[in-house]
């Protein structure tokens, strides 16, 4: 199990990967936020936060944000291409990163559907 570790005023955060949903950027500081527990406010910038998680299907769609694409569950069309995530939570796609996300998913369904191609069936 892959976790991150969070260095807040009063504690040290040990928190597995799959249970962060999404990142959020106010500055010099980054929330964020999970599947089953608070928020944390950790006072460090997004991107050092990317570099570390970029590695475990996380996706960074717009300058704000952070998203942990196993937690996506669709992308609204009708709110300007904005990423919909398990909590119900929306996260903008900014123009740019549009393409590169689609590019993504795709390679994920792809190789999905290759790896159920190839189980061996009892």
């Amino acid at each position: 199990m892959q976790r991150i570790v969070l260095h807040t005023a009063d504690s040290i955060h040990l928190i597995p990967n799959s249970d962060i949903l999404y990142c959020k950027s106010n500055n010099s500081y980054t929330t964020f936020f999970f599947i089953n527990r608070p928020p944390v406010v950790v006072s460090r910038n997004i991107k050092e936060y990317e570099q570390q998680l970029l590695h475990f299907n996380f996706f960074r769609p717009h300058q704000s944000f952070l998203v942990n694409l196993e937690h996506l569950v669709k992308i609204d069309k009708t709110h300007g291409f904005s990423l919909v995530m398990k909590d119900n939570t929306l996260i903008p796609t900014s123009m740019r990163k549009k393409k590169e996300l689609i590019q993504i998913l795709n390679r994920q369904l792809q190789i999905q559907s290759e790896a159920e191609h190839f189980q061996v069936k009892p």
